[in-house]
């Protein structure tokens, strides 16, 4: 009898064990068109600047210059050309831009743009190329972007096809003076390693994520701090956001995303991150803030054998050790 109660002890520790092995697994299993620079270049044509933000009233025009370059050793006939864009649906901000015929008709660039004529640039050549934008004046108040692209000429002069592979480009931000609406929120303001969590088992990779959404009419750069706090509510570090020149845009309706690498977040703690943002030509300010938890996977793998042991003690244990005494019983009542 005493054997049986013995075989029986070890079933009992074996589950146990087999318990701790999955949520070991488990717990494992659970850890684990550009443009970019001040002079942008493809295919052997460089193009400056990178941007331009102007204001032209209704009614009057604008010749924006831009600079373009051949880096190639040999000459290049070269065309020019204006597209409208929207913003990409991966919410970084980088441009989807409208080829051909495609125009966004509410806050297009193209329509107020003249044609650019075909012009050659000798090896090395650089050349300034006038861009003229005309504004009807029955033009609403608002922002207007576009991009203006140069690549190689097609055969036949005509400068409407200039391909996205084989062009470089450099995009303008219009505003044109009258009812303008600036009207941002935050969509969402979250932690994030990959996915926005408020539960991470480490410290590495960690993000603070700030979507902005306008409402408005006009593109808007918005700007401020990420405050990072102990559970004590000190804090440990400040960072900025959309600190870089030229700030980046969000435009109109339509969402971006904004990156804060936490670097100063320990291996465990309780941390809550506040962001306190501005943008806008009359100061108007948003706010927003969560908390995340930094617990070490070992530190849940302690926890979890704890309680499994905790349990066993206090349901296992009891039975397996009644019915122990049961058969010790049993047998001498027999003797």
């Amino acid at each position: 009898m005493i054997r049986i109660t013995t075989l029986k002890i070890k079933q009992y520790f074996n589950w146990l064990i087999l318990l701790l092995a999955i949520f070991l697994i488990s717990g494992f299993s659970l850890a684990n068109f550009t443009i970019s620079s001040a002079a942008s270049s493809a295919d052997g044509v460089q193009v400056s600047p990178l941007r331009s933000d102007v204001t032209i009233k209704a009614g009057q025009s604008q010749v924006i210059d831009m600079y373009v370059t051949n880096i190639t050793s040999v000459p290049e006939t070269l065309s020019g050309v204006v597209n409208d864009f929207v913003a990409n649906s991966n919410e970084t901000g980088q441009p989807s831009i409208l080829i051909g015929k495609n125009i966004h008709e509410k806050h297009g660039l193209k329509k107020f743009a003249v044609p650019i004529p075909n012009f050659t640039l000798q090896a090395g050549q650089q050349k300034e190329i006038p861009i003229t934008l005309k504004i009807p004046s029955n033009t609403p108040g608002g922002g207007y972007y576009g991009v203006v692209r140069f690549g190689p000429a097609s055969i036949g002069g005509k400068n409407t096809t200039v391909s996205l592979s084989g062009s470089v480009g450099s995009i303008i931000l219009l505003t044109v003076p009258g009812k303008i609406k600036q009207q941002l929120s935050i969509a969402s303001f979250d932690v994030s390693n990959g996915t926005p969590s408020n539960f991470f088992t480490s410290n590495q990779h960690i993000n603070a994520v700030v979507r902005f959404q306008n409402e408005g009419n006009i593109q808007v750069a918005p700007f401020g701090k990420v405050l990072l706090k102990t559970s004590s509510n000190k804090i440990i570090s400040v960072y900025n956001v959309n600190n870089v020149t030229p700030p980046g845009n969000v435009l109109p309706n339509s969402i971006r995303r904004f990156f804060i690498p936490l670097k100063k977040v320990s291996s465990f703690g309780i941390y809550t991150v506040e962001g306190n943002f501005g943008y806008g030509s009359s100061g108007q300010t948003l706010s927003a803030s969560t908390t995340f938890y930094v617990i070490p996977l070992t530190l849940i793998m302690i926890i979890i054998i704890f309680i499994i042991l905790v349990l066993f003690f206090i349901f296992g244990f009891p039975k397996i050790l009644n019915a122990y005494k049961e058969r010790v019983i049993r047998q001498s009542r027999r003797q």
